[in-house]
């Protein structure tokens, strides 16, 4: 049956492109709607018909390519809703959520495909280790925030590709193609004005960051047990998805400092704007360390002094490796390791609690520009360590507490308990 499927749906889609793009050409001398749906069938039917050796679809899907599975849908929920009685402009703008979607992933997705960037995404569909629990987390956020069409999209584009129904055997050609690109494009650009109104408020971020945690933490539980080959060598491999997300994180987050340091430096004490800078500076340097100061991005050569003194060779403070009592100790264990995971149980366990129980404790972090935790912060720090530390069997595990770990932070740092302390128009 899939075999079947995958050689008539590229016919089909080829058709319901052509069919469409005549009856939009059409429309303007047809006035019925029910003359229009007669016209839309009779050519989708004629390009599907034999015509000497091949039928018309046989040429057309040249110019039109493959459609995708969200192409599929749109374009026929599209022709649906055109040709249906009572047809309104909020019928076409139901699709502004998920065109929106599509053109944000096709302005990041096409220019690695061709090769213009350093990554290639359109490789991460043949074996979705990655984009798959992405397509989840879209998914269940879609479903949260009422997007359902959006969610449908995905399931049965990710469904379409467990079962193989289409010629290829990659994951983004089940979600997006070009015809369906330049139709979301269009669409956008028509409803411009919807589209400047969509506001990303803090509930938004908050609950994706959630679900983005609880996705990959999952999965990576399930790979480290089940396939530690591709956990290792493919989910939390250097330079991957995993390392890059923990670095685009963390440079968002010394975005935000940075940003209330200038916004606060005529308003706020000299300790407070150096404690604000100095989380700017270590945000920053997380951010570097993580991907080696760009060392493989840029082809750089490690200096001889690291060579020797780096447990991977490369730039960078967090892996050398140094001498205490005649034995060799990681950096990264002693500092990044034992000594964040200590500073992170005070942080919690002694400060948090002070801090909203006795006034002097909370003016003093509030002078020193600290960005206390709220409660789910705590409980997030504390699951995100529980789970990688008891569920993931893997020396690798500790990507997993960078990943999420430093999605946790960021929530921390940009929504803390204090959030006021960083308005200028309030006063400490």
């Amino acid at each position: 049956m899939s075999d079947f499927l995958a050689q008539w749906l590229p016919h089909a889609g080829s058709a319901l492109v052509f069919a469409s793009a005549a009856t939009v050409i059409v429309r303007r001398f047809i006035a019925k709607r029910a003359a229009q749906g007669i016209f839309f069938g009779s050519v989708f039917f004629l390009c599907l018909a034999p015509l000497a050796e091949f039928s018309l679809s046989h040429y057309t899907r040249i110019l039109t390519g493959d459609l995708s599975i969200t192409g599929f849908l749109i374009l026929g929920l599209t022709a649906y809703q055109s040709f249906k009685a009572g047809k309104s402009e909020s019928d076409q703008s139901q699709l502004l959520a998920p065109a929106l979607a599509i053109v944000l992933a096709s302005i990041v997705l096409y220019p690695t495909a061709l090769g213009l960037t350093y990554f290639d995404l359109y490789a991460f569909g043949y074996y979705p280790i990655i984009l798959g629990p992405i397509t989840f987390v879209l998914f269940a956020s879609a479903l949260w925030f009422g997007f359902t069409l959006s969610a449908v999209l995905l399931a049965m584009g990710f469904l379409a590709f467990a079962l193989g129904i289409l010629e290829s055997d990659n994951l983004w050609d089940y979600l997006l193609d070009p015809v369906i690109t330049a139709y979301a494009f269009y669409l956008v650009i028509k409803h411009r004005r919807q589209v400047t109104n969509i506001k990303v408020t803090q509930h938004h971020i908050e609950v994706m960051s959630a679900i983005t945690i609880s996705t990959f933490l999952l999965f990576a539980i399930y790979l480290a047990k089940f396939n530690h080959e591709a956990f290792r060598y493919e989910f939390v491999i250097e330079d991957g998805f995993v390392e890059w997300c923990t670095v685009i994180v963390l440079f968002s987050t010394m975005l935000v400092c940075g940003k209330r340091f200038l916004t606060l430096r005529r308003v706020r004490s000299p300790l407070f704007l150096s404690v604000t800078m100095l989380l700017t500076l270590l945000c920053l340097f997380g951010a570097g360390e993580e991907i080696s100061w760009g060392q493989r991005l840029f082809e750089l050569e490690t200096p001889d002094y690291l060579k020797d003194r780096n447990a991977q060779g490369e730039l960078g403070i967090h892996n050398l490796v140094v001498e205490i009592n005649g034995e060799k100790v990681k950096l990264n264990k002693l500092i990044f390791g034992t000594g964040l995971a200590l500073a992170l149980l005070i942080y919690l366990s002694v400060a948090t609690p002070l801090y909203r129980k006795n006034n002097r404790v909370r003016s003093f972090f509030n002078a020193i520009a600290a960005p206390m935790p709220r409660n789910y912060h705590i409980v997030g720090y504390l699951l995100i360590v529980a789970t990688v530390e008891l569920l993931i069997d893997s020396s690798k595990r500790g990507e997993m507490t960078e990943f999420a770990g430093s999605i946790m932070f960021a929530l921390n740092v940009i929504y803390p308990y204090n959030r006021e302390i960083f308005d200028p128009k309030k006063s400490l």
